[in-house]
Parts: C-alpha cells; structure tokens; sequence
C-alpha cells in the first residue's frame, strides 16, 4: 500500500528537526512532575508520611486529565500552520499543482500531525505504567482512554486544518480554533447546569427532563472524559453534575454512564466534516458546469 507523499514527508522533516525532541521531553517532563506531585501530596496529607496503594486511581485520573487538556492545547499548536504555513512559503500552488487530490492533501497533513500527537501519547505510558504497578486500572481502560483522547485530539486537528485552509495567518486560525473549543464547547456546562437549575426553581422543586441538557453537553470534550472516567472507576462525576439522582429514569441513568460513546461518536463525524470542507476550501479554483 502507497504511503500518502504529504505524510512520508512531514514525518521526515519533522523528526529531522531537534524542535521535536524538545516538545517530547517537554511533554513527558510535564506528565512525569503531574505524578510525582501526587505522590508527594497523597504522602504529605499522610499522618505519618506514609503512602496508600489504594490512591493511585486518583493519580491515573490526574494523569488522563493532564494527557487531556495537553493534546487540547498541543492539537491546534501543530496543525493550525499546516496550510497558511504553505500559504506564507508560497508552496501551497506547487502542492496544489501535483497529482494529489485537495482531500488526499488534507488527508495527509491531519495524519502528520496526529501522528507526532500519537508519538507524544506513547512517549508517556512509562509513566502512565505506575499506576498499573499497584492495580486497580485494566489495559483495557487505559487504551480506551488513550483512544478517545486521540479522537478528540483529531477533531481539534481537523477544526485547525478548515481554519488554516481559510485563514492567511497561521496566528489567527491558531486563537480561532483555541476560543471554539473552550467557548463553544466547553461552555455548554455552564449553559446546561444554569438551564437545569433555573428549570428547577419554576417547576415546583422537580428536577425537568434531562434531554436538552444531555444535548448541549454532547459537544463538550470534558464531560465526555468524566464520564469515561465514571465508567471505568465507578464514581458518579457527571450524575452529580446533571444532577441526575434526581431522575428516575432508567434509560436516562443509563445513558449518563456510557455517554462519552455519544461524544466519540460526535467528534468522529466533527473530524469527516471538516476534512471534508478543508479539502473543499484549500483549493482556490472554483469548477464550474
């Protein structure tokens, strides 16, 4: 099978460059202070500085939630110059020229980048492997946590690629893509815990439906990460949030300890969309009947 040229390229100029090896050490620098920090706290609040295996699910939480908001802010960095960066060396007409297709283009500037995002993830097991020394997390969870990370950090690559494709400057689609994921998306917490609160103060101090709330959060990335997190480990983080202990209904309860397949789901179609548009808007000239 015939590797994508853009791919097989920027894999080649990318680990050629020592910026590369600087962001990796970076990074696991930053995950490998997160879990020693945990540890010496759970040791610290310790009466007699002792340590508790029984805490280290706390510090795999801690460690998703770092791997988490990380590719959030990493994802945009990487791709938001994949095309203005063409556009600004005068290089995007030369690419455009070629006998790739504008999907086959896209295509391979996304897959770039979360490559060198999936190079980032593996990079951090070693310390994600302290965790699995004194039990408590399966394999099983941790890839699945691995693998939904991955996914939202495709859909934040894909937002970055359609803006890159629109935008001249590789700045302004950077600061774009950064306000949408976290006044969009993340703000529709507030939008959903404020709606439910005040439906509750005019509806005789009953708790409404839980379908529209549900709704606005299927487009937010942490709760879809806290409920994966409730699924694995048995806590309750996002019914209290819904302040689902309120409803009665069972498919609703259901529904709340697998809801981050809803948001996998979404950020799978957000990824083909906006791939989709890019390869549309990347290239200049407008066929016409």
């Amino acid at each position: 099978m015939m590797m994508n040229p853009v791919l097989r390229r920027e894999t080649k100029t990318t680990l050629r460059n020592w910026k590369m090896f600087a962001i990796l050490t970076a990074y696991v620098a930053i995950i490998s202070l997160g879990a020693a920090g945990y540890i010496y706290g759970n040791m610290f609040s310790s009466y007699d500085f002792s340590f508790e295996p029984s805490s280290m699910s706390g510090m795999y939480v801690v460690l998703c939630a770092m791997q988490m908001g990380l590719m959030l802010l990493s994802a945009p960095a990487m791709t938001a110059g994949t095309i203005s960066g063409e556009r600004e060396r005068q290089t995007l007409d030369l690419l455009l020229m070629t006998k790739m297709s504008s999907f086959s283009i896209v295509l391979g500037k996304l897959l770039s980048s979360m490559a060198t995002l999936v190079l980032i993830m593996v990079a951090t097991l070693p310390v994600f492997a302290i965790a699995f020394y004194f039990g408590g997390i399966s394999l099983f969870s941790l890839f699945a946590m691995m693998l939904y990370i991955m996914v939202t950090a495709c859909m934040a690559c894909s937002l970055s690629i359609f803006f890159s494709c629109i935008f001249k400057k590789t700045v302004v689609s950077m600061v774009i893509v950064y306000l949408l994921i976290g006044g969009v998306f993340c703000s529709g917490t507030l939008i959903a815990a404020l709606l439910q609160q005040s439906l509750y103060w005019t509806m005789y101090q009953d708790y409404p439906s839980l379908a529209f709330p549900l709704t606005i959060l299927v487009s937010n990335p942490g709760v879809g990460f806290f409920s994966l997190i409730d699924n694995q480990l048995g806590t309750n983080i996002i019914s209290n949030i819904v302040r689902a202990y309120h409803n009665k209904n069972v498919a609703m309860n259901t529904l709340l300890q697998h809801y981050w397949i809803l948001n996998f789901i979404f950020n799978i179609v957000i990824s083909v969309i906006f791939v989709c548009l890019s390869a549309i808007f990347i290239n200049p000239v407008k066929k016409k009947k």
